[in-house]
């Protein structure tokens, strides 16, 4: 019997060739799907949701045909508690979350991976275009898929040397269209062709504030929409229908281009202004992770600031960094308290919207180095 792994499967072609492949290689494998949360009765359209019904016969169907057991665990307690509801916290504290890192952190990674040592499984396996490498020194290192137009390698920077040494990413090595869905279709696998999954994954037709007023049970509280010199332009119907870097459907008229350049959730306002406006040359994280060795990196970041590359969203082209840690007074200026421990990383070109809320990402070459939630841009 060959090493036990437990494969995290959601009906999708991904997860689908991720258990083929490790079945074929002579993995124990045990498939498993993560019940959510309800998207039958949460308004959201089932079809398109995370752990609906359907999701959970086609991975089943997809397990009895490979010949390998196969089980629901319910995780909606947790997704309730860590995920939507930071999610709307966030939001009402005047913040753009990134729920997909927090579900992976919390969930996927965290009571899945718990959930595989129960089973007595040395290993988690997921469909996510990444890839682990094991270094002459013994450690990890997360590293970007080869398929760059799919690498999630920004949304797992919160996996520790500890949980990297227990996962597996069959597909980092291999491309979403040239060979992912050509091995699907080879083996006749009915999602072959399926859709992937987009947005986020709770919420109906993305509309955040929406979802927010269903769930609270009340209308967003009005307020006013300010210049960058503090002067009412106009009134909004939530803050949190507005986003930074925002420039259409603000419902203020102007004479130029005006754009969301902040959101003061304890003031109830949003600030307009230039695209100008929008540019920062260095942010504030905190919250941080770190995937690569930590000791190693630390011992970096204090010799000297810390020569890197950063994204600050999903897709985006690495960014030349220098990083170090940032002074308390520096820290004073985000939305939120300050959790854990808090870098200042100044970028060699200045960003466009840096948003309060979203991830920052460290990368050496292809390798992760950690992350963490930006929590205000910063000065020079």
């Amino acid at each position: 019997m060959g090493t036990r792994v437990l494969i995290a499967m959601s009906g999708g072609v991904d997860s689908s060739v991720t258990a083929y492949l490790l079945s074929s290689a002579g993995y124990d494998c045990i498939g498993v799907t993560m019940r959510l949360y309800d998207a039958e009765t949460s308004g959201r359209d089932p079809a398109r949701a995370c752990g609906n019904l359907a999701d959970i016969e086609d991975a089943r169907a997809v397990a009895r045909r490979l010949g390998i057991p196969f089980t629901v665990l319910d995780c909606r307690d947790a997704f309730e508690r860590d995920v939507i509801e930071a999610f709307c916290r966030a939001y009402e504290l005047g913040t753009t979350p990134n729920p997909c890192a927090i579900c992976n952190q919390r969930i996927k990674f965290g009571a899945l991976l718990a959930h595989a040592r129960e089973l007595g499984c040395e290993y988690l396996a997921t469909g996510h275009y990444a890839r682990v490498a094991q270094l002459e020194s013994g450690s990890f290192a997360l590293m970007k898929a080869v398929d760059r137009t799919k690498d999630q390698s920004y949304f797992l920077y919160g996996l520790t040397q500890e949980e990297l040494a227990h996962v597996l990413f069959p597909l980092g090595g291999l491309t979403k269209q040239g060979d992912v869905r050509r091995i699907a279709r080879e083996h006749g696998f009915e999602n072959a062709a399926k859709r992937d999954s987009q947005g986020i994954c709770f919420v109906p037709d993305n509309d955040f504030a929406t979802f927010i007023e269903r769930r609270r049970g009340r209308a967003l509280p009005e307020g006013d929409i300010v210049g960058t010199d503090s002067t009412v332009l106009g009134r909004h119907r939530g803050a949190i229908r507005y986003t930074v870097g925002q420039r259409k459907g603000l419902g203020v008229a102007a004479a130029r281009p005006l754009y969301v350049t902040g959101i003061d959730a304890r003031a109830n306002t949003v600030t307009l202004g230039d695209e100008a406006d929008l540019m920062s040359g260095a942010l504030i994280a905190d919250s941080w992770t770190w995937s690569a060795p930590a000791p190693d990196t630390e011992a970096r970041l204090d010799a000297a600031p810390l020569r890197a590359a950063a994204r600050i969203r999903y897709h985006q082209a690495d960014q030349a960094v220098r990083v170090r840690r940032a002074l308390p007074p520096e820290c004073a200026a985000g939305p939120v308290p300050v959790r854990g421990e808090a870098l200042r990383i100044d970028f060699d070109e200045p960003q466009r919207a840096v948003a309060p809320g979203q991830a920052v990402v460290l990368y050496d070459g292809d390798v992760v180095l950690g992350g963490g939630r930006i929590l205000c841009a910063a000065g020079a």
